[in-house]
Order: structure tokens, then sequence, then C-alpha cells
């Protein structure tokens, strides 16, 4: 009898559970079940704002670009002829300045004539009057100054050799000859004595 009294009491539980379970009503929602995801996703919020950002942005007009007023082209120097009046352009041009100019006969790649013409043109700017450097070694310079030099005093005058120190006077006449090297004290000098003898 014990053994129905127990079965009997199993079976008014289970039935009861039943009940409980069967009662329950529809709107209690059922817990739901967290599923976790495998791989976790990083949210692009950044990029998300700038793209909104962006977005919401109104379109500038867009303006015709305006070409700038073309600038002029600068004026072709005029060329100034090798020669002029029957000397090298450059001492012609310095003496229609100036009423003495020192010029300065050099071969180019010669370590004497560049230190020559350097002490001259040293000797020029003490002076206060124009330098001119004649490189001998270009026909364009050769040929004017040597028919130039055809009437000096002396047949030293006459000669066109380097490195030597010219110094003229306007227009176009030779006052003294200084050959070979020369420091810029004995060319200051010499222009000091061109200057006097006006």
């Amino acid at each position: 009898m014990r053994i129905f009294a127990a079965a009997g009491l199993v079976a008014v539980l289970a039935l009861g559970g039943g009940f409980m379970l069967l009662g329950r009503s529809p709107s209690e929602p059922a817990a739901a079940p967290v599923i976790k995801p495998l791989h976790p996703v990083k949210k692009h919020t950044a990029a998300a704002k700038k793209a909104v950002h962006v977005a919401s942005k109104p379109k500038a007009k867009t303006r015709a670009k305006v070409a700038p007023n073309p600038k002029p082209k600068p004026k072709p120097k005029p060329r100034v002829p090798a020669v002029i009046d029957g000397i090298p352009s450059a001492l012609a041009l310095a003496l229609r300045e100036r009423p003495v100019v020192v010029a300065a006969l050099y071969a180019p790649d010669s370590s004497v004539d560049e230190l020559a013409r350097a002490e001259a043109e040293a000797g020029a700017r003490a002076a206060g009057v124009p330098f001119v450097a004649l490189d001998v070694s270009r026909e364009k310079v050769a040929a004017p100054l040597t028919s130039l030099l055809t009437g000096g005093a002396s047949a030293a005058d006459r000669v066109l050799d380097d490195p030597a120190v010219l110094i003229f006077k306007s227009p176009k006449t030779l006052f003294v000859r200084l050959s070979g090297w020369n420091d810029r004290d004995t060319v200051a000098q010499a222009v000091a004595n061109a200057l006097d003898a006006q």
C-alpha cells in the first residue's frame, strides 16, 4: 500500500508540474538564448561617421577657371656686335662710359694669365675705372685689337701677346702697355697717370 501511495504522490506531482507548464500565459516571453559569434566583428564607427558627414555637406558650386592674364614675353636684348668702331665691343662700350679703361690681355687655361688678369682687375677697381678682360685666343677679339695696336708708338706696343695690361683713354687711344705680370698697385698708378694726363 505504501508503494501505491508513493506512486500516487509521484503521479500527482508530475501532473501538477505539467499543468503549471501548460498553464503559463503566452504574454510572458521566454528568455532568448545568447548566441556568441564565431569571429568578433569590429565596428567601423569613425568611417561611418565620416561617410555620413561627407554625404551631408552640400556640393560646392563649381566655378569656371579663368586663365590669368598671360605674362608678356621679355623683349630680347639687342645683339651687341663683336666689333664697334674697329675695336672689341666690350672695350668700345667701356670707353663710351668712362675716359680711362683697363684692359687685360689673357689666354684661357693659363694660370699666369689668370693671376695677371685678377691683379689688373683689382687695380682697376682700386682706381675706380672700368675693367675689360680680352681673350686673345678668340679671332673676334684678336683681329680688331691687332689693327688698333698697329698705330702704337713702339714695336712692343704693336705686338698682341699675353699676359699684358693696356690702359686706354677715350675715344680709343692706347696710353700705356704693361707687359707680363703686374701687381694691382702698378695698374692703379698707371690709371692715375692716365687720368692726370687729360
